[in-house]
This record gives structure tokens, C-alpha cells and sequence, in this order.
């Protein structure tokens, strides 16, 4: 019998039999996608045309820092992402500069609108997770990792008081978008590894904001994902984190997929390459990729993703090559 997308995302969730491996794809829409209609014309229009399982909502990487008083430097064309002009926080008292933002007003408020707006445009409300960035992943976005953590030791109480007001702004703009209609959060951190952090330092500065974010969405949301960016991350000390799916570099940086089933009970997101490392693949290597994931496990527990985002370039070819696979691994 054939799923609804819904249908195929619960299943997924509960490590059961799919008819067909559920997956999505999502990449980034530089120049267009701070423009609310136009961020939900391009992201229904690839949901219909590529039949994807649930959508992973692409607001720009920048989105949480702006308000804060980050510039930012734009480039021609619909490849490249805007990036920070420079460092918002460059010396410890910088911090000090942080002040309350709304959750719900700024840059906060395109997102919600272009939420809105796809809402409006959809005629099945397939299951719907928002982007929402962990506060130190935020906070790091105001300067780099290696300045953040420097900081963090100079005067931990400066960056814990910062960390406070990022949370807050994030809860809001999280309880906002749930009561738009989302389904759950694609909770990102790009701090969650021991390339940046020790796990002392993470259990501190990310573990404790990231909970209460979490906290102040649970029982309102059933599809949270939370990724983790990067290399050699804490994925095994994250395993309590309150969601239902993890999403991570399993494909490019590791560890693999059968690796953290040996001890996590949580539904994967993943089993693709990203970014430039996806484009570099053959066509016979995207196929094997998506079988290899459908044959593991019978395909239980598994959402066929990116383990990042996938390249604007990305030719539409490889994209209904991957569309025709999805469906060649339906149960006949």
C-alpha cells in the first residue's frame, strides 16, 4: 500500500517498514531567499517536482546573527551565500554589545512569513522541520570558533550572559515557527565536536542552551533532527538529546551509519555525501549510495538526506537520477 509522506516519515521514526526508502534534499537559495514568497515559491516548487518525503526549510546560514548587528557581503548570481563583512565580536568586551532581539521581528520575521506563505501555498501539508541554529553555533557565527573559545576562557560569565539573550531570541522564534505549523526543528550545531570543543567546555556552553531550547518545543513537535556539523563530533555523548532523528556527515567525515547503531535507538537522517563531495561523485556512485541505504536494515530507521546541504550547482540530471532511484526502491 502507498504511504503518504507522513505516513513514511512516522514509520521511519519508529525504526518500522517504509514502501519506499523516505527521503529530501534541500539546498540554499543565495539572493532569493530573503524574500518570503520567493523562498516559498522555489520550496514547494522542488518539493512537488522531486516528490520529497518532508522539508527541511533553508532560510540563509547567516539568519540569526543579523539582527545582532552582523553586515553582511553579497555576492552576484544565485550560487554564492552572503557572508559576514567581518566579525561582529572581536575583542572580549564586544560581547557586551549583545542586546535582547525578537524572536519574532527582523530577519526572524521573513522566515516566519515565507512559513506562512508555503503553508498557504500547499495543497498536502507534508511534514515541515525549521532550520534553527544552536545559540554557540550562533555566538560563533558573530566571530569564529577559535576567537568564541578563547573568550570562553578569558571570561566564561561575558559569553555565558550573551549565550542567555541568544537563547531567549531562540526559544521565541522556535515557539513561533511550531505555532506557524511546524512540525519539529532541524536543530543545527556546528560546535559539536572535539575539533572545537573539549566535552567539558560543551556540556557548559551548548548542552545547556541547547536543552532548553529542545525543552520549550517538547510535546508540540514529534519530528525534531538535531545535526551536528563537522568532524569527530559528540554524536554518542548526544544520544539523550530530546529529538527523534540525528543528522551528521556520515557519509564524508563519519562515523558510519552501522557504527552509531551499535548504540543509538534514534532514526537516521543521512547516507549521502554533501556539497562539493556529492557533486565530485559519479552517477553509478549516487545510485550505490542510495541502494547501500535502502539494503541496511531493510531501509528501517533511515531518511535518505544530505549529510549537510546539497550544491546549488547540483545538475537537475543527477537530482531525477536520484528521484528515479528513490522510487526503484519501492516494494514491488
Amino acid at each position: 500500500m502507498r504511504m503518504t509522506h507522513r505516513q513514511r516519515i512516522e514509520s521511519a521514526l519508529q525504526l518500522k517498514e517504509t514502501d519506499r526508502l523516505p527521503y529530501s534534499l534541500w539546498a540554499h537559495f543565495p539572493n532569493r531567499d530573503r524574500h518570503p514568497r520567493t523562498l516559498a515559491e522555489m520550496t514547494l516548487a522542488n518539493q512537488k517536482k522531486y516528490d520529497l518525503d518532508f522539508i527541511k526549510f533553508m532560510p540563509y546560514g547567516m539568519y540569526s546573527t543579523v539582527d545582532y548587528g552582523i553586515t553582511l557581503d553579497l555576492f552576484p548570481g544565485f550560487m554564492d551565500p552572503p557572508v559576514a563583512h567581518e566579525p561582529l565580536i572581536k575583542k572580549l568586551e564586544d560581547w557586551d554589545r549583545i542586546r535582547p532581539v525578537s524572536g519574532t521581528g527582523g530577519e526572524f520575521a521573513i522566515i516566519l512569513e515565507a512559513q506562512r506563505l508555503l503553508f498557504s501555498m500547499m495543497d498536502e501539508r507534508v511534514p515541515f522541520i525549521q532550520t534553527v541554529f544552536s545559540p554557540m553555533t550562533t555566538a560563533a557565527k558573530l566571530c569564529s570558533p577559535k576567537v568564541l573559545l578563547e573568550h570562553i576562557h578569558e571570561n566564561p560569565a561575558r559569553v555565558h550572559r550573551a549565550l542567555e539573550l541568544i537563547t531567549a531570541t531562540t526559544i521565541q522564534f522556535a515557539r513561533a515557527t511550531v505555532a506557524l505549523g511546524a512540525d519539529g526543528l532541524f536543530f543545527a550545531s556546528q560546535v559539536s565536536t572535539s575539533n572545537v570543543l573539549d566535552i567539558a567546555t560543551h556540556d557548559a556552553f551548548v548542552r545547556k542552551y541547547d536543552y532548553e531550547i529542545l525543552q520549550a518545543v517538547r510535546g508540540e513537535t514529534w519530528f525534531n533532527v538535531l545535526h551536528l556539523h563537522g568532524a569527530h563530533t559528540y554524536i554518542r555523548e548526544m544520544q539523550d538529546y530530546p529529538v527523534q532523528a540525528f543528522s551528521w556527515h556520515d557519509r564524508d567525515d563519519g562515523p558510519s551509519m552501522e557504527d552509531v547503531r551499535n548504540y543509538s535507538k534514534k532514526a537516521f537522517c543521512g547516507g549521502l555525501s554533501w556539497g562539493k563531495n556529492w557533486l565530485g561523485k559519479s552517477n553509478e556512485e549516487v545510485v550505490s549510495e542510495v541502494l547501500e541505504v535502502r539494503k541496511r536494515n531493510d531501509g528501517k530507521g533511515i531518511i535518505l538526506a544530505p549529510g549537510c546541504v546539497i550544491d546549488p550547482k547540483t545538475p537537475e540530471e543527477r537530482l531525477e537520477l536520484l528521484y528515479r532511484t528513490i522510487l526503484a526502491t519501492a516494494e514491488k
